[in-house]
């Protein structure tokens, strides 16, 4: 068995050496892929380890690795994307393209993994993620900003910054993963788009279930928003008129 794993390996190199430049050969590589990832299956070798053996000796054929051992293997997604990233970090954000371009694993488990496997790299995996499923952008960020332990607001800063336009479904995101920090969310998407400030507003009071409102306009204000358009945007997003009745008379 372990002549014939090696003849393989060997096989790899030789045909990678060849062909790894060639678009033509790459139905080739995979057939070469696969067959080694069985070897070592049928050699009881976890998935994860074939990969990252791969990937650790030629990084650049990750595009073809990933889809590979999806196919052949889909119900061991996770140990394939960490074993993935395990063989070099700096792939991570080439390893969720490729995951996500297989369309074998949802974008947000994809993200959960890349970021428990890397989180140094957890805005750039977002931002990787996201432009490949744009769809998905919000459960993206939620579900990165739930795993990361750290670079939560980093994460909305970065995000926000590379895709405006989609600020709500961001900014919303983030709120769902981490309540308890929704004005910090909230300064940082004033920050960066202030002429959606009450946009901003709305978005952040119909995602609220655990502060007060009048947290969220006070934030708006601090960050330079007019208090009579930061009250009139909570109302938007539901809040309630009496939750600011007074807000006017402890103001002068």
């Amino acid at each position: 068995m372990m002549r014939t794993l090696v003849f393989i390996w060997l096989f790899i190199v030789i045909s990678f050496s060849s062909y790894a430049s060639d678009p033509s050969k790459d139905a080739k590589s995979k057939r070469i892929i696969a067959g080694f990832i069985k070897q070592q299956a049928k050699a009881n070798v976890n998935i994860g380890r074939s990969v990252s053996t791969i990937l650790g000796r030629y990084p650049e054929q990750v595009d073809l690795v990933i889809p590979v051992a999806l196919e052949l293997y889909p119900d061991k997604y996770e140990q394939i994307v960490r074993g993935a990233i395990n063989a070099e970090p700096a792939l991570a954000c080439d390893v969720v393209v490729a995951a996500i371009d297989s369309k074998l694993v949802d974008s947000q488990e994809i993200v959960r993994i890349a970021v428990e496997s890397d989180p140094a790299y957890a805005s750039e995996i977002v931002e990787t993620a996201a432009s490949h499923d744009i769809a998905e952008i919000q459960n993206i960020v939620r579900v990165a900003i739930s795993t990361s332990d750290f670079h939560q607001d980093a994460i909305v800063e970065s995000t926000i910054s590379s895709f405006p336009e989609q600020f709500a479904e961001i900014l919303s995101g983030a709120i769902q993963a981490l309540p308890d920090q929704i004005t910090t969310f909230v300064s940082t998407a004033l920050g960066i788009v202030p002429e959606q400030s009450e946009e901003v507003v709305a978005t952040a009071v119909s995602q609220n279930k655990h502060i007060d409102n009048r947290k969220i306009v006070d934030t708006a204000i601090a960050n330079g928003m007019n208090q009579a358009t930061a009250i009139d945007a909570a109302l938007a997003g539901g809040a309630k008129p009496d939750e600011f009745a007074n807000i006017t008379e402890e103001a002068k």
